[in-house]
């Protein structure tokens, strides 16, 4: 099977369910990513931010990915975020991952130490991995996220990178929120892949030549997603971004992976996609009920092709009443 597309590339950030244990599931991960590629996802990124990954040991990463892999997720479709507060377990996790012939990594800065980190620190953690790592055939994607982190990839380095590594830089995901730094990554570094981790910013990122998104909203949405990449042009793609914004201002009241969770258990009906890894919290009942309701609401506005938690109309259902206030 193909890999992922070289462009207008939907690859959803895959939130993991977990066991009471604290430990990934990976049958039920499994069954997400499959009902994510069938509703229109290029790939799924494993174990990144929205996944919790930087809170699973070594073993679980590992051994999970080669469930996934094993039950028939194509390889060449995931990205695995390698990140991890030591630079020995991440090698570990990166080799791990370069052996099951994934498409590539994606690797912030580790969220520690974050005062004062500079560009000469920023490079010398990400050269620090790659030599540790060894490896000639890695693919490696750098991941600005510095509201997580506290760490920006700077353009200067991945100017520095792209040419101590020279193939082995393969692209940016930027999750910085800010179109204009997109816009320069992409003018300064065309022959990368420019990911945008921020889903309002698709339609502008795809028509400047950007590769695509690796996004959460998927989750939960990759249906309305795939219809926003295939259309037609710029405008027809920005008619989506109301609709998109619509969902996201429901799922932003409270935390985005305990909301992302709690639809999924919902819509599937097993209640241990709820659960989220310390020091999060699963939702309080009555607002998961509130943001449910107003979820589904809002997905009953859209196309019936579109819809992929709810495909019915959510006033047929007499259990459903909309608890919003006001």
């Amino acid at each position: 099977m193909s890999g992922l597309p070289a462009r207008d590339c939907l690859v959803v950030a895959v939130a993991t369910p977990i066991t009471e244990s604290f430990r990934p599931d990976a049958a039920l991960l499994v069954d997400r990513c499959r009902k994510l590629m069938r509703d229109g996802c290029d790939g799924v990124t494993l174990f990144g931010t929205t996944g919790e990954g930087a809170e699973f040991s070594v073993a679980d990463r590992t051994a999970t990915l080669e469930q996934v892999i094993a039950a028939g997720v194509p390889a060449n479709r995931i990205i695995v975020s390698a990140g991890a507060l030591s630079i020995p377990d991440i090698v570990t996790l990166s080799r791990h991952a370069i052996d099951q012939k994934v498409d590539g990594l994606l690797l912030m800065p580790p969220c520690v130490y974050r005062g004062g980190i500079t560009d000469d620190g920023a490079f010398r953690f990400y050269a620090s991995v790659i030599d540790a790592i060894a490896r000639p055939d890695l693919r490696l994607y750098l991941y600005h996220f510095p509201d997580i982190c506290g760490v920006p990839v700077t353009p200067n380095v991945v100017r520095r990178l792209d040419e101590r590594y020279a193939g082995q830089i393969a692209g940016i995901k930027d999750s910085g929120g800010d179109l204009d730094f997109t816009e320069a990554l992409m003018r300064r570094f065309s022959h990368l892949s420019i990911f945008t981790g921020s889903e309002m910013h698709v339609p502008q990122l795809l028509a400047s030549g950007g590769r695509g998104t690796i996004c959460g909203l998927a989750n939960v949405m990759p249906r309305l997603m795939r219809a926003m990449f295939d259309a037609p042009n710029l405008f027809e793609r920005r008619r989506h971004i109301q609709q998109i914004l619509g969902a996201d201002m429901v799922l932003s009241r409270r935390p985005f992976i305990a909301s992302v969770k709690s639809l999924v258990a919902d819509s599937t009906g097993i209640a241990s996609w709820r659960h989220v890894l310390p020091p999060m919290s699963e939702l309080p009942l009555l607002e998961e009920q509130r943001m449910i309701a107003d979820f589904r609401t809002w997905e009953a506005t859209l196309p019936p092709a579109s819809r992929s938690l709810y495909p019915a109309d959510p006033s047929s259902d007499p259990k459903v009443v909309s608890l919003r206030r006001g």
